[in-house]
C-alpha cells in the first residue's frame, strides 16, 4: 500500500499543532528545544516520516521515560512537521527536554540516528537549538500550511514541497483528547479577523 502524499499542512493538523504548543505550556512542559534533522544528508528520502516516528516511539520516548537525567521523568511532549524544499527533506521537531538533560539528549540523538539510518550523522545533519520564542517556533513549523488557513493561525505560508507519508504529528499528551480531558478550551477566532487563534 503506497503512502499518502500531501502538498500542505491542512487545517486540522495545523490547528492541533497550534493548540498543542499552548497546552504544553499550560501543563508545565514547555516546548523548549527545536531540533532539525536533515534526512537528505542521512541518505533518507521517501521514508523520512516513518523514520522520524520510529525515532520518537522507539528511541526518544523510552529514553525519556527510563533514563533521562531528570526527576520526576516527564511524559514525552512534542510536535513535529516534515518539509521538502530545495531537494532537501528535513524534519522540524519542537520538544520538551527536561532541565539538565539537553547534553545527554544531543548525544543520544546522534546515536539514535546512526542506528536508524545506518550512517554516521554529520554536523549539518542535526541541529539542536534552545527555544526562546515558542510562538515564532510554532509559526516556523507551520509555514507549510495550506495558504487558505494561514492567516487564521497568524502564519506566513511558504511552499514546503511534496511529502510522502504523515506530514505532521504531536505527542499523545498534547492531542485533542488530552486537551479536552485537561479542560483546555481554545478561544475560537473567525477566519479573516485581525486576531490570530489563541
Amino acid at each position: 500500500m503506497s503512502e499518502r502524499q500531501s502538498k500542505h499542512i491542512n487545517r486540522t493538523p495545523a490547528v492541533n499543532i497550534h493548540h498543542a504548543t499552548r497546552y504544553a505550556e499550560r501543563r508545565g512542559l514547555p516546548l523548549n528545544t527545536f531540533v532539525t534533522v536533515n534526512f537528505t544528508e542521512l541518505g533518507i528520502s521517501s521514508g523520512a516520516s516513518r523514520m522520524l516516528r520510529r525515532l520518537l516511539s522507539q528511541r526518544f520516548s523510552p529514553w525519556l521515560r527510563r533514563s533521562a537525567p531528570a526527576r520526576p521523568r516527564p511524559t514525552p511532549t512534542y510536535v513535529w512537521a516534515i518539509e521538502n524544499t530545495a531537494s532537501t527533506i528535513a524534519a522540524h521537531w519542537l520538544v520538551h527536554i527536561p532541565k539538565g538533560a539537553k547534553q545527554a539528549f544531543g548525544k543520544k540523538l546522534v546515536s539514535w540516528l546512526r542506528d536508524l539510518a545506518g550512517v554516521e550523522p554529520q554536523p549539518k545533519s542535526i541541529q539542536v537549538k534552545r527555544v526562546y520564542n515558542v510562538i515564532g517556533a510554532r509559526r516556523y513549523i507551520l509555514k507549510g500550511i495550506n495558504p487558505v488557513w494561514a492567516a487564521h493561525l497568524g502564519v506566513r505560508p511558504s511552499n514546503q514541497g511534496l511529502i510522502n507519508g504523515k506530514r505532521t504529528g504531536f505527542s499523545r499528551n498534547l492531542g485533542p483528547t488530552a486537551r479536552r480531558a485537561g479542560g483546555y478550551a481554545p478561544r475560537r477566532v473567525v477566519v479573516g479577523s485581525s486576531q490570530s487563534a489563541s
